[in-house]
């Protein structure tokens, strides 16, 4: 499978999505808490604004929790050459992940497991990292495409096979 000679490309996210994984958590976690002030205020007055409360807490719980999570695995650039993935700009960090395809254990999610969108992740099995990426990645078909020619023979017949049964299970 590693026949073929990849130069050096560059992956990033548009600007418009750039700044909805960085920044879109802010803003509704604020609208949710300016929603959840009176909801408390008249609580002691309309016990049923407990229910609505609790669903607002919640919602708030889980986004931040999710987005948390992006902020550690998703780079807003990832190059991809013969050997390796270098993974930079994370939000709020400098750092840099270097995933080597020899190392890579594991690809799900999103068109790894034939799904139409959903976060992508490549796991490195041997340095235990993981990033993720989502469609919008300019070129992201291209992304996974490299990934997928460069991932040791099992890994690739593991996610041929997700690929080909979600597609069999269309045509039935």
């Amino acid at each position: 499978m590693k026949e073929n000679i990849v130069e050096k490309q560059t992956f990033t996210y548009p600007l418009l999505f750039r700044f909805i994984f960085r920044y879109m958590n802010f803003l509704v976690t604020i609208l949710l808490l300016l929603y959840t002030i009176p909801l408390v205020v008249f609580l002691s007055e309309k016990i049923v604004l407990a229910f609505p409360l609790i669903v607002n807490l919640l919602i708030i719980f889980f986004l931040n929790r999710h987005y948390f999570h992006l902020y550690k695995i998703l780079p807003y650039q990832i190059e991809a050459d013969d050997e390796k993935i270098i993974c930079s700009k994370f939000y709020l960090s400098k750092k840099e992940i270097v995933i080597y395809y020899s190392d890579i254990t594991l690809l799900s999610g999103g068109i790894f497991e034939n799904k139409i969108s959903g976060l992508m992740n490549v796991f490195d099995g041997k340095n235990d990292v993981h990033i993720g990426f989502y469609r919008k990645l300019n070129n992201s078909g291209k992304f996974a495409t490299i990934i997928l020619s460069k991932v040791n023979r099992e890994l690739y017949d593991v996610v041929l096979e997700k690929i080909m049964s979600g597609k069999q299970k269309v045509k039935k």
